[in-house]
């Protein structure tokens, strides 16, 4: 158990360490390209909904799940495409309640651990979180920097997470 946990920690560690980076050095390119990735795959989801919905002839028996489906799955795609802008000005509120969550977390840890990194980790992702609550969206890409350090800063607490662990094991 304790090896799975390591294990998740480390897989934590690589892709938060990754996504900090990103958001750093390329983020409207990030953006943009997540945005694409999203309308592709609910374009493809929709179309293979609609052929299979057809090819099933699940209209003879007045099943509509599939159609639905395929239909919620193109209109959201035709959504993100056509108001990415709009869309991500909803990014930050997301990211706050991504850091408050991870400030939760952190305040947990600190009252069980009595770590000084955990509270200094809260403080910062509650700071982070109220910041981001009031982002004026020309300044978004500031943000976005910052928040990437913080993603970065808490990787690195990951991987304190995983020597801990380690030094626990043994």
């Amino acid at each position: 158990m304790i090896k799975r946990m390591r294990n998740n920690l480390l897989l934590t560690f690589i892709l938060t360490l990754l996504f900090g980076i990103i958001l750093v050095f390329e983020t409207r390119e990030f953006l943009e390209t997540i945005n694409y990735v999203i309308v592709s795959i609910l374009l493809i989801i929709g179309v293979i909904e609609i052929i299979s919905y057809i090819y099933s002839k699940a209209y003879k028996e007045n099943e509509y799940y599939g159609l639905i489906l395929a239909i919620i799955c193109i209109w959201l795609s035709l959504l993100f495409y056509l108001y990415y802008t709009t869309i991500i000005l909803f990014l930050p509120i997301a990211l706050s309640l991504y850091t408050f969550i991870i400030g939760v977390i952190t305040l947990i840890k600190f009252i069980q651990r009595k770590n000084k990194l955990y509270i200094i980790t809260s403080i910062l992702s509650f700071l982070l979180g109220i910041a981001l609550m009031f982002t004026p969206y020309f300044s978004l890409e500031v943000y976005f920097k910052i928040t990437g350090i913080y993603i970065i800063y808490t990787s690195i607490i990951y991987i304190l997470e995983i020597r801990k662990i380690k030094k626990e094991v043994k």
